[in-house]
């Protein structure tokens, strides 16, 4: 009975000895399953990567918005100095040098929204101080360099680091346009455009005025001119006076040129007949449509005309005027499909033969006139309205149809200027357009001191 009890507990002692043996094996399996888990936990994520267009880069916050390129997913990127970034020639730069418009391949960590690096795609090609272009909105085209491209929606226009709407560029602007091949990605207003307001300078009305050396215009009542932001010498000449300022011109900013001091001669005006063929033709003196039916009374001095019309070679020459009794001026266009004789010459008001081109020049522009239409700028109301420099009255406001690229300008005491590009279309439609309000503005410009 003793021996009994003995084997007993020899049996439940190796009983337990193997229940504490598996148990520790087991937890032994558990720890390690752990461990492998942990470790393959551990593992870092590959990086994601995207390529878009800069809308935004918070310096402060040191965080980067891009938006894909042709799309509207817009992606938030946090950045330090352990990130990568390079500039389009390959050279190391901060993060805080990015700039909104810029089109960048950035790799970041996807959990953590970290930036690891930037660069420049290789197939974005980038223009700078773009001065020349044309916006076609019926189209969605821009074309400069003598070239096409097309923009989107999702084009990203900006100036000062900010959105803006592509009707708030206007063609005295100079750009930074980025894109890959025919698609603009980014339109950057890197140089602006403000505004010369003449005041006491009625006696030269029916003259001209002169804005650097780019800018010839008929001097009218209560002009407003738009202008690229710099430094100009303005001059006003009506018979054979001449008044001369200079002017400093701040972006988005209005200054206003005092002529009170000045006093034209007496009027010296030529009276000029158009004999133009075929007809129905358009003509412009100084880049401003005018009809011809009746004589046209001209101050002295020298213009540029321009005749056009569907089908035929575009007339462009100078016209000097210096003497007071009549004069006709007649000009044949050349039909397209003709052989342009390098020769042909429409005579001058003083008898001289005058200089012929098939092109435009520069500073002017064809602009026909639809005399059964006309063009209503509604809001913002009590707002002067310009249009290309013209003062059309105060909004709302009808005046008769001009079609092509226009510049509304509109301005109100005590409220910024602001001006709008805008195309209209020879439809035979009326146009309606209305804009947003003006905003207060802060202070006003000043001139710079008078020269003679």
């Amino acid at each position: 009975m003793k021996k009994c009890k003995i084997m007993q507990r020899v049996r439940i002692g190796l009983g337990a000895f193997f229940m504490c043996a598996v148990m520790l094996s087991g937890c032994a399996s558990e720890t390690k399953q752990e461990t492998d888990s942990m470790a393959g936990g551990g593992a870092s994520a590959a990086p994601a990567v995207v390529e878009g267009v800069v809308t935004a880069n918070d310096t402060a916050m040191r965080r980067l918005t891009l938006r894909e390129l042709g799309g509207d997913l817009e992606t938030v990127i946090s950045y330090d100095a352990t990130a990568k970034m390079t500039d389009k020639y390959g050279e190391e730069r901060d993060g805080t040098d990015i700039e909104v418009g810029e089109i960048l391949e950035a790799d970041y960590e996807q959990d953590s929204g970290k930036l690891l690096s930037t660069s420049i795609p290789e197939d974005i090609w980038e223009y700078q101080e773009v001065g020349d272009y044309q916006f076609d909105s019926a189209e969605s085209s821009l074309s400069f360099a003598d070239r096409k491209y097309q923009y989107s929606q999702y084009t990203l226009f900006s100036s000062d680091g900010k959105a803006i709407d592509m009707m708030e560029i206007n063609p005295q602007d100079v750009l930074t346009v980025r894109g890959s091949g025919y698609h603009v990605y980014s339109v950057v207003k890197t140089q602006g455009h403000g505004y010369i307001r003449l005041a006491h300078y009625k006696d030269f009305i029916g003259g001209m005025i002169e804005v650097g050396s780019d800018m010839i215009l008929p001097l009218t009542k209560n002009m407003l001119i738009t202008i690229r932001e710099g430094t100009y010498k303005v001059i006003l000449s009506k018979n054979h006076s001449t008044a001369v300022k200079n002017v400093t011109v701040h972006s988005g900013r209005e200054v206003t040129l005092d002529f009170s001091e000045y006093k034209p001669a007496d009027s010296h005006v030529g009276v000029i007949t158009f004999d133009i063929a075929p007809a129905g033709a358009d003509l412009t003196i100084n880049g401003t449509a005018v009809g011809y039916s009746k004589p046209i009374a001209l101050a002295y001095g020298v213009y540029q005309i321009q005749v056009s019309m569907t089908g035929y070679t575009t007339y462009t020459g100078t016209l000097d005027v210096e003497e007071p009794k009549g004069t006709t001026v007649r000009i044949d266009l050349v039909e397209e499909e003709a052989e342009a004789s390098d020769t042909t010459a429409a005579p001058s008001a003083t008898g001289k033969s005058t200089k012929t081109s098939s092109e435009s020049t520069d500073d002017t522009q064809t602009k026909q006139i639809d005399s059964d239409h006309t063009i209503t700028v509604s809001a913002p109301q009590g707002a002067e309205v310009y249009l290309d420099n013209v003062y059309k009255g105060l909004a709302p406001c009808t005046f008769t149809k001009v079609i092509g690229s226009q510049t509304v300008t509109l301005c109100r005491d005590g409220y910024a200027t602001k001006s709008y590009s805008v195309d209209i279309l020879d439809d035979d439609q009326d146009v309606m357009l209305s804009f947003a309000d003006l905003t207060a503005k802060e202070a006003a410009a000043t001139a710079s001191p008078a020269t003679q």
